[in-house]
């Protein structure tokens, strides 16, 4: 049986993130080839406490020396790890784990991973020659198969695997019929981008429709400032839930849904994995590779907008919310095929 150090974005109150570790640990702790499990977290005593696993902190460059000694393999565990858009240093970090741990002999195993953006030159070459040394990477879109490519990674060693947090069940739930629909927003701020009066546009509508909106925190430390934000300008014509959610809680609330118009990536994925239609502003290209896993499309890029069209984003929620049957069918189909994919990781797991 092996010991296992995890690494990824863990730690940090990122909704997204910490719904990969649930589900990794899960994985880990089904299959009977690992013994034990140390996850480098930003907040180690949190996340022991939370998930009842051991954890150091991923800072303390001593503890994680000698967590990877005691390790057969250094597993990195989902998300958006190596890229330099949101952060000019982070990759470096993932990328001196990888190097030391092959520095000690241990085996590097990349699951689920989106690669890139990696824009500078310098970050590109670093990351091509640290995963060369990888013995096996997994990706959860065709744009992470592509870059890896450019890097001349061997095929051989690259397969795909949907991010994990899809494998998550759904139950179908009975609506009762006097429920008002409703609509969820998991939204975040970006770069100079005018979302709050369009959104509030947006909502205005939809109350006056009789449709109840419920926004929600992804990304809590980020996220709550947008919605004190809409809060102010709407008042009681939508509902906000200011709580630090976890997976679970949030899961129960987009599953009480009709609709959910999202732009953090694991609202969507939450969202698609409860079958539930969605309605995807993207910020990123993780956004528009997930859609084209499941064969659908953005309904805008705002990294292209100065602000995000109020008339058209309504239309577009009223579209879906009249054909919830034939969304949820589509969605379903696509969902499942995509689920079939994490076998990929588990086969990975039970051979470290």
């Amino acid at each position: 049986m092996k010991n296992i150090l995890l690494a990824g974005y863990y730690g940090f109150g990122n909704l997204g993130d910490e719904a990969i570790l649930e589900m990794f640990l899960k994985y880990f702790r089904d299959s009977s080839n690992i013994n034990k499990i140390v996850v480098l977290s930003g907040n180690p005593e949190e996340t022991n406490k939370k998930y009842d696993v051991n954890s150091i902190n991923r800072y303390n460059i001593i503890s994680v020396i000698n967590s990877l000694f005691k390790s057969d393999a250094l597993v990195f565990g989902g998300g958006s790890l190596l890229q330099d858009v949101t952060s000019k240093r982070s990759i470096h970090y993932y990328l001196f784990l990888i190097r030391l741990a092959k520095i000690m002999g241990k085996k590097v195993v990349l699951l689920s991973q989106g690669i890139g953006p990696i824009s500078h030159e310098y970050n590109l070459k670093c990351a091509g020659r640290a995963l060369k040394k990888a013995d096996i990477i997994t990706v959860r879109d065709n744009m992470s198969m592509d870059i890896l490519e450019t890097m001349n990674i061997g095929k051989s060693k690259i397969k795909f695997s949907a991010d994990p947090v899809i494998g998550l069940g759904f139950t179908r739930e009975i609506k009762s019929s006097d429920r008002k629909t409703r609509v969820c927003f998991t939204l975040r701020n970006w770069k100079d981008v005018e979302l709050t009066d369009e959104i509030c546009r947006v909502v205005e509508k939809l109350y006056n429709d009789d449709i109840e909106c419920v926004f929600i925190c992804f990304y809590y430390n980020m996220d709550l400032f947008l919605i004190d934000e809409l809060e102010k300008k709407l008042g009681n014509k939508a509902k906000f839930i200011k709580s630090r959610l976890s997976t679970q809680e949030a899961m129960e609330i987009i599953k009480s849904v009709d609709l959910l118009v999202g732009i953090r990536l694991h609202a969507l994925i939450l969202s698609a994995s409860a079958n539930v239609p969605f309605v995807a502003l993207s910020y990123d290209p993780k956004i528009d590779q997930f859609l084209q896993c499941l064969d659908m499309k953005i309904f805008t890029d705002i990294n292209n907008e100065e602000s995000i069209d109020s008339e058209a984003l309504y239309e577009e929620i009223i579209e879906k919310l009249s054909n919830v049957a034939q969304e949820k069918e589509k969605l379903e189909k696509s969902v499942n095929k995509l689920r079939e994919t994490i076998q990929v990781n588990l086969d990975i797991i039970d051979n470290i």
